[in-house]
C-alpha cells in the first residue's frame, strides 16, 4: 500500500490492536481506490468534453473559412496594431499571395496600402484604416489604390468595421474590391 498499490491489502491474522490497525489500513486503501477510480472516470469524462467542444469549434472555424471563401469581396481583420489576423480565398487572390501564412500575422499597411499610385508614401498616421480603427469608426473609401504581391497597383473600394468584444475594441474587418475596370469608364 505505501508504494502505491492500492489493490494489495494488509492481512488480518489476529484480532488484538494489530489486526484492527489492519482492518483499517485496508478500508483505507479501499476508500483511496475508489477515490482515484472516480477520479480517473472523471478525469476521462472531462477529457472526452473537451475534445468535443474542440471538435466543434474547429467544425465550426472551418465552416466560416468557407462562408468567408465564399466571398468575391477581399476580407480580411486586423487586430489593434495593424496585424492581419484573418483573411479570406477572395483577398489572397486579389492580391496575389499564394498562402495566408503570408499576411498572418503581418502589418499589413506596409504591403498593400503603403503608397499612393505615384509612388508618394502614405503614412500609418494617413491610413484611413488605421484612423477609423483607432476611433472605433467604419470607413468606406473608393479613391485609393492598394499594392498586391508582385508591386502592381489597383484601385480599390474598401469598407472598414470596428469590431468589439465584451465592449471593448478589438480590431476591424476590412472588405475590398477591384474597382480598376470601374474606374475606366
Amino acid at each position: 500500500i505505501a508504494g502505491g498499490d492500492l489493490t494489495q491489502r494488509a492481512p488480518i491474522v489476529r484480532s488484538d490492536e494489530l489486526g484492527r490497525i489492519s482492518a483499517s489500513f485496508n478500508r483505507i486503501a479501499d476508500t483511496m481506490s475508489s477515490l482515484v477510480n472516480n477520479l480517473e472516470a472523471t478525469v476521462a469524462e472531462r477529457t472526452a468534453e473537451l475534445e468535443n467542444a474542440n471538435n466543434a469549434l474547429i467544425e465550426s472555424k472551418e465552416q466560416l473559412q468557407v462562408i468567408l471563401d465564399s466571398a468575391a469581396e477581399g476580407i480580411y481583420g486586423i487586430d489593434m496594431e495593424g496585424r492581419i489576423t484573418f483573411c479570406n480565398a477572395s483577398c489572397l487572390n486579389i492580391l496575389r499571395y499564394s498562402r495566408q501564412e503570408d499576411l498572418l500575422g503581418r502589418k499589413i499597411h506596409g504591403m498593400i496600402h503603403h503608397s499612393r499610385r505615384d509612388g508618394t508614401t502614405v503614412t500609418a498616421n494617413e491610413c484611413k484604416i488605421l484612423k477609423g480603427l483607432k476611433r472605433g469608426e467604419k470607413t468606406h473609401v473608393v479613391d485609393e489604390v492598394f499594392w498586391r504581391a508582385d508591386d502592381t497597383c489597383f484601385d480599390a473600394e474598401y469598407y472598414s468595421y470596428p469590431q468589439y468584444k465584451d465592449g471593448a475594441l478589438v480590431g476591424a474587418v476590412i472588405t475590398f474590391l477591384d474597382i480598376t475596370e470601374r474606374k475606366k469608364d
